[in-house]
């Protein structure tokens, strides 16, 4: 099947599950008179970190996941699946990003949990995303097949979030506050990475095909 349905399906995910995380912003009104205004923001910092945070991961997963799905030349029952399962995380990070953001001032053993449960869900998302990268690779659903090396190569620095957010999962229970630390550096990672285009592939300086393609399938992770 072509892709154009499935990312038309993904994109109204991304979009709900973006729009939901404002859903906790909102602070008293002025009908609470026991703080001002600077006070109420001030101590709702961690919903707005948390925002921040979920946000760009949200944001840089819809932007690889159109890059990446652009590529593919065919789309097999598994990708529907996989797709799915990715988009079961991404469904879950609102939740989790609230749950996180209301224990964390609190401290103790609970903020600690709230923020491994937050991580889970980042964990979660990287892996299946980092699956349905793998899967279209071995079973070469993209236009333009890696080589070996690359492939290996490309795998690695696609799924190298994998590791901090297993990190930020264990941190989690020694520092929260860390732990989103690592998170946010995680997306940053992803803004900037961009994954070995076909460096190993012959390509005419004219040709489509070039590294420098920014339609490349590996050019973004």
């Amino acid at each position: 099947m072509e892709s154009d349905r499935l990312e038309a399906f993904s994109d109204g995910v991304f979009a709900v599950a973006i729009t939901l995380l404002a859903l906790n912003l909102a602070v008293s009104g002025p009908e609470d008179k026991a703080f001002s205004l600077a006070h109420k923001l001030g101590s709702h910092w961690p919903f707005f970190a948390a925002y921040a945070v979920s946000f760009l991961t949200i944001g840089i997963i819809w932007v690889n996941h159109h890059t990446l799905f652009k590529n593919f030349a065919k789309i097999d029952r598994t990708l529907l699946f996989l797709n799915l399962l990715l988009l079961f995380f991404v469904v879950c990070i609102p939740f989790g990003t609230s749950n996180f953001a209301a224990y964390l001032s609190g401290g103790h053993f609970d903020a600690k949990l709230a923020t491994a449960i937050y991580q889970g869900i980042f964990e979660g998302m990287s892996l299946s995303f980092g699956i349905l990268f793998w899967w279209a690779i071995r079973h070469e659903h993209l236009k333009i097949a890696l080589t070996p090396a690359a492939a290996r190569t490309a795998v690695i620095r696609f799924g190298i979030g994998n590791v901090g957010y297993i990190a930020a999962v264990g941190i989690a229970f020694v520092s929260p506050a860390a732990s989103l630390a690592i998170s946010a550096l995680v997306a940053i990672y992803y803004i900037f990475e961009q994954t070995p285009a076909r460096s190993s592939v012959p390509a005419a300086p004219d040709d489509p095909g070039n590294p420098a393609d920014p339609g490349d399938p590996a050019a973004t992770s």
